[in-house]
């Protein structure tokens, strides 16, 4: 795994899309931390028997509640870094890179497993950004906090790797299927935007949330509700987690069976 590592990072550190893409998303997740706690220092909501509630006074960037918050919000940036595994995909196809791999000893499989491997520290980096940002927000109060505070809830960082992990290997197999970065990059987004919801209609009782991407945003489901006294998840759905990783599993092996029948 380590070779297919290297190999993988050989390719992308010489790609300036690569680094476009890398410091976007960085650059985006601060931007939104500080303009977030921004809005919440000049916000109220008015909410039943609770008019001009100020939610700067609420702990919604202060330990533990800031893991919860700060994933959800970093969720919805995902698709900057699946951009760096679609277009990676794409262009080793456009350009022969993959056939010259397997022309020089390197597996279908191995090809497909140094993608994953791409998608897996993709994820590392988005969360060690989020755990940095969290990390300067919560202590950011000038406060004492104990350690056991910081701790609580962590699990949500967890879930949060998970996500962009199944994520990733899903652009990855779209990517696999289309071969085209423009189509790829619509569809990933149709699907997630229209499809699965209209889909959802049709699917009975609860059924739906077990589609893909409703599994992933059930990971953690929306947390600021809970500010304005409504019932909120404040633990990760476990079962929710297994689920998602047997769709990462589930993604990964149809990637693998395009790439067995697909000319390189």
């Amino acid at each position: 795994m380590l070779k297919l590592f290297r190999i993988e990072l050989r390719k992308q550190v010489t790609s300036s899309t690569f680094w476009i893409i890398i410091v976007l998303h960085a650059v985006v997740l601060v931007l939104v931390a500080m303009n977030f706690r921004s809005l919440l220092q000049n916000a109220n909501i008015i909410v039943n028997n609770a008019p001009d509630l100020d939610l700067a006074l609420k702990p919604i960037l202060r330990f533990p509640d800031v893991w919860q918050n700060l994933t959800y919000i970093a969720g919805y940036f995902k698709i900057i870094l699946a951009l760096i595994v679609i277009t990676s995909v794409s262009n080793e196809f456009a350009y022969g890179t993959a056939r010259q791999n397997v022309i020089d000893g390197l597996s279908r499989l191995d090809w497909l497993l140094s993608k994953i491997g791409l998608a897996k520290v993709l994820a590392l980096f988005s969360t060690l950004i989020v755990v940095g940002i969290g990390l300067s927000l919560g202590l950011s109060g000038g406060e004492q906090v104990p350690f056991v505070d910081i701790l609580e809830r962590m699990d949500y960082v967890l879930a949060y790797f998970i996500e962009l992990v199944v994520y990733f290997i899903y652009a990855l197999f779209l990517a696999l299927l289309l071969k085209r970065t423009g189509i790829s990059i619509i569809l990933l987004l149709v699907y997630d935007i229209i499809l699965e919801p209209v889909f959802s209609w049709f699917v009975p009782g609860k059924l739906s949330n077990f589609l893909p991407m409703n599994t992933l945003d059930h990971l953690n489901t929306f947390p600021f509700a809970k500010y304005i006294g409504e019932p909120t998840y404040t633990i990760v759905g476990w079962e929710q987690m297994a689920i998602a990783v047997g769709y990462g599993l589930a993604f990964g092996l149809f990637a693998y069976l395009v790439l067995k029948v697909k000319d390189l």
